[in-house]
C-alpha cells in the first residue's frame, strides 16, 4: 500500500525525461536544477515530487489562459484539470446554455413521459 502512494508522489528522473521528450537523465537533472525543483534519493532512484514537475509544466498554460481570458482563466484551469471539455467549452461561448434541438418526429415516442418530452 505505501509503494503505491510513493509511486503518486513521486516520479524518477527516466520517467520525467520522456515526459519532456528529453534524451537521457542528465538532461531531466538539469531542467529540474532550471527550474528549482529538488531532487531527492529514494531506494536506489533519484526522483522529484510529481506535484511540483506538474505545477511547473503548468505554468505556460497557465500564463496564456490569463492572457487570453483574465475573467475566467481559473474556471478555465479548473476544467483542465478536471478533464471537463464540455465546461470549458460552454465557458468559452458567450451563451452558455446547451443547444438542444427538437426531436425527430420519425420517432413515434411510446409513454406518455416520452410524448410530453418530445413536445416540449
Amino acid at each position: 500500500m505505501q509503494i503505491k502512494k510513493t509511486d503518486e508522489k513521486f516520479i524518477d528522473l527516466k520517467k520525467l525525461s520522456e515526459i519532456l521528450l528529453m534524451r537521457g537523465i542528465r538532461s531531466a537533472k538539469n531542467w529540474c536544477e532550471t527550474v528549482g525543483i529538488k531532487i531527492q534519493i529514494v531506494g536506489n532512484k533519484s526522483v522529484v515530487h510529481r506535484f511540483l514537475v506538474d505545477m511547473e509544466l503548468d505554468k505556460s498554460l497557465i500564463v496564456q489562459l490569463k492572457k487570453k481570458y483574465p475573467k475566467k482563466w481559473e474556471e478555465l484551469y479548473r476544467c483542465y484539470i478536471d478533464n471537463d471539455r464540455l465546461g470549458y467549452l460552454m465557458l468559452l461561448e458567450d451563451n452558455p446554455e446547451l443547444n438542444i434541438r427538437k426531436i425527430s418526429n420519425t420517432i413515434t415516442p411510446m409513454s406518455d413521459t416520452a410524448k410530453s418530452f418530445a413536445n416540449s
